[in-house]
């Protein structure tokens, strides 16, 4: 019949207080040496105190909406980062150092160093929140702890608030050097402008090319005249070959005053349209005044003429003369043909001239303008930088306070001396008891009939008691009561120990 759970279990403790009666000495000692040892290691235990103090990152003030696009307030994107990177700065370590005086020795580089990389390396900085973050320091003096939370908050926030004015001051500065760079550079080019105007007196290109439209107008008009001109000498010459030098004087005086008539009437005509100097009208003029010029010969006989019947043709002399005004207005027309081909080439290399001055004044134009452009965004960013920098100056960019000051550090953290107190006498009783139930577990000696009925068939028909002689009762009685006034001895030097550990006498 196979034993309950229960059995196996009460047989397994019966087992274990046997062996414990059999080696109680062991046991005993070994619960005092325990007990002794737990409480020496918390009397040397190293107590940890730790301080910490929480700053609020406050980005949000009323200037911010009043300023949107003015001016760029101070802004950092990993607060924890950023707090981290110089809260463990080197050189804000070595200033607390020197500070706090935590060194006999403040020349001694070496040392200031080594103790740096400690506080910085016991130095926790944690987010508490979007806006919150931790600082927190763990040490062994809980008033170093605290001086240092405390010295490394107060550094940082100071630190952080001249960076910032020294970065805005910087920005602004930088930028105004930029601007007075550019303004240099405008003024410059403001002047080679001014002065390329004032040297250029060609006028632009679409008014050479009007000036060039008019005078090849003007050189096809002066062309057509001289057309007109020789058509009309050739006809003239023609009509003169054909009269005689001589014709009877009672007829000259008669014909020459008609032919006065028909130009006087000419002359009126013309006179309607035409202003005086038109050279039609001058032709005219002169034309009269030799045909009463010649009416005035022909009312007086001809020198070398054997008769008063027989004179010079007034015809005749009066297309000489036609023809000799023609040929003078010929050349007169051929010289100003010349002069205006002349004044057409020189519009053209004028033309040539404007073609590259437009490009050397595009090209200051275009300098001018980007240098402009330039410029007056270099005035937006230094306004904008120079707000930035009164924003920062009066703390209205991202600011750094003290939301929770760091606590004097009373207890330290972790496990305390107490806890190794209590826990002496419970591990000095727990590891007797792990051994023995190891021992009796890997014990080869049969100590329960399971055990046997599992090795052979045999079945087991009884099982005699442990039983105790009275001699052995009075041995075990007397080695509890030794054993007992021995735990009860180790059990006040505990206690004595600890008071006297907790009083600081040890």
């Amino acid at each position: 019949m196979n034993a309950s759970p229960a059995s196996i279990i009460f047989q397994f403790a019966r087992a274990v207080v046997r062996e414990a009666i059999n080696f109680k000495t062991w046991v005993v000692l070994l619960f005092a040496v325990v007990s002794l040892a737990v409480l020496a290691v918390g009397m040397v235990y190293p107590k940890t105190f730790t301080s910490s103090t929480t700053i609020h990152a406050d980005r949000q003030n009323i200037i911010k909406p009043l300023l949107a696009g003015q001016a760029q307030t101070t802004n950092v994107s990993d607060h924890v980062r950023f707090v981290r990177e110089v809260v463990v700065s080197p050189r804000l370590l070595k200033e607390l150092v020197l500070d706090l005086e935590l060194l006999e020795d403040p020349d001694n580089e070496r040392a200031i160093e080594a103790l740096s990389r400690s506080i910085g390396s016991s130095l926790s900085v944690k987010s508490l929140g979007p806006y919150f973050i931790k600082i927190e320091y763990s040490g062994e003096d809980p008033a170093q702890v605290y001086n240092i939370v405390s010295k490394i908050t107060d550094m940082f926030i100071k630190d952080s608030s001249e960076t910032k004015r020294k970065e805005s001051r910087e920005a602004f500065l930088f930028i105004d050097k930029q601007a007075k760079s550019y303004k240099a550079q405008l003024v410059d080019a403001e002047e080679k402008l001014k002065q390329f105007n004032a040297n250029n007196f060609d006028g632009t290109e679409d008014a050479a090319k009007a000036r060039i439209g008019r005078i090849r107008d003007e050189i096809e008009t002066i062309k057509l005249d001289i057309e007109e001109t020789q058509t009309r000498i050739v006809s003239l010459e023609k009509e003169l070959k054909n009269e005689s030098q001589v014709v009877e004087n009672r007829y000259r005086a008669d014909e020459f005053r008609l032919r006065l008539a028909d130009a006087q009437s000419r002359l009126d005509t013309l006179l309607l349209t035409y202003t005086e100097d038109y050279p039609d009208v001058v032709a005219l003029k002169q034309q009269i005044e030799d045909l009463k010029q010649t009416i005035r010969n022909s009312e007086s006989p001809v020198r070398g003429t054997a008769t008063s019947d027989v004179s010079a043709n007034p015809l005749y002399e009066e297309l000489r003369s036609r023809v000799s005004t023609q040929k003078v207005e010929l050349n007169t027309k051929k010289r100003r043909l010349a002069r205006t081909e002349l004044k057409l080439e020189e519009e053209y290399k004028r033309l040539e001239r404007i073609a590259a001055q437009q490009a050397e004044l595009a090209e200051l134009t275009r300098d001018y303008s980007v240098t402009k452009s330039i410029y007056e965004d270099m005035l937006s960013r230094k306004e904008k930088a120079r707000l930035s920098m009164t924003l920062d100056v009066e703390g209205q960019g991202v600011t750094y306070r003290i939301q929770e000051p760091a606590a004097f550090p009373l207890s330290p953290k972790g496990m305390k001396f107490l806890h190794f107190f209590l826990a002496g006498p419970i591990l000095g009783a727990l590891v007797p008891l792990g051994l023995l139930i190891v021992y009796v577990q890997l014990d080869p000696r049969i100590r329960f009939k399971e055990s046997l009925e599992a090795i052979t068939d045999v079945p087991v028909l009884g099982v005699v008691p442990h039983m105790t002689s009275p001699l052995s009762k009075r041995v075990m009685k007397s080695d509890v009561i030794l054993l007992g006034t021995f735990l009860i001895i180790i059990l006040c030097l505990y206690v004595a120990i600890a008071f006297a550990h907790r009083a600081g006498m040890i």
